[in-house]
């Protein structure tokens, strides 16, 4: 019974991640309905949202990465490694956002 309330414990720890990937694409969508129906973007506001639906979709898109790395901390001895999956999440939402595919997309 321990091991199955660990296991659920180190479930958890990436599933935390979640609400902020819909936070970020709900006011990302939002701000840029565009986005989602593939019009032109122009202005600041819209351009902002679009930051931030690639941000959240960052996440999204890499949750296989964030649940294998936060299950392995969780059942670790020590779950020292909170900051490791926190330090993923910042590099994936990074590397979309200066891609050049992304990059130029907001400047052509």
């Amino acid at each position: 019974m321990k091991f199955l309330q660990k296991l659920g414990k180190a479930l958890m720890l990436p599933v935390a991640v979640l609400p902020i990937c819909g936070i970020l694409m709900g006011i990302g969508y939002w701000l840029c309905p565009a986005t989602m129906q593939g019009g032109d973007i122009h202005g600041a506001a819209n351009l902002i949202g679009l930051f931030l639906v690639k941000a959240g979709g960052a996440l999204i898109e890499n949750m296989a990465i964030l649940f294998a790395i936060g299950v392995g901390v969780g059942m670790s001895e020590k779950n020292d490694g909170t900051g490791g999956i926190a330090a993923l999440a910042s590099w994936l939402m990074l590397t979309t956002l200066l891609s050049t595919g992304f990059v130029t997309t907001i400047m052509p």
